[in-house]
């Protein structure tokens, strides 16, 4: 058998009910929440992330090498540099200042690249043969084996 706390109701000794605060109310009327604080670390690692020295320099090459038409590096570069990303630049630490253009602009990039590509898929699929008439089908790859004589031996 369980022992029972005198003068505590079972549903709250259960923690089904919320448990009133020192203030005698309930903790979510507290009044406005505070903002959240910055950031410690620049990388979603945290104390086992790069450190600063060396952040800078990550971000530089994830951002340059994203030109080189690997533009998911910067979403890599957005998603391992969050909390900096995050972070207003007002609250941020200035050790984070020579970081943060690389990755808001790995940011930017990752957005352009991914409306050019989501439009350009979007134009084919929706498009199709009524967009692009008779050039369609030099323009589909489906057919690239019937066209180099490849599907006969399927059986």
């Amino acid at each position: 058998m369980e022992a029972r706390v005198a003068g505590v109701p079972e549903d709250e000794e259960s923690g089904l009910l919320p448990r009133p605060s020192a203030a005698g109310r309930r903790p979510s009327s507290r009044g406005p929440r505070l903002p959240p604080p910055p950031p410690a670390w620049a990388t979603v690692d945290g104390p086992l992330g790069l450190p600063l020295e060396e952040a800078e320099g990550h971000a530089r090459r994830f951002f340059l090498w994203g030109f080189a038409c690997l533009p998911f590096l910067w979403a890599i570069n957005c998603c391992y540099f969050w909390p900096l990303l995050r972070s207003p630049a007002a609250s941020s630490p200035a050790a984070f200042g020579p970081i943060r253009p690389y990755v808001v602009r790995s940011a930017i990039g990752f957005t352009i690249f991914s409306v050019v590509l989501i439009t350009w898929a979007t134009t084919f699929i929706v498009g199709g043969e009524r967009l692009f008439g008779p050039a369609w089908n030099d323009l589909v790859m489906y057919n690239v084996a019937d066209k180099l004589g490849l599907s006969g031996f399927m059986g």
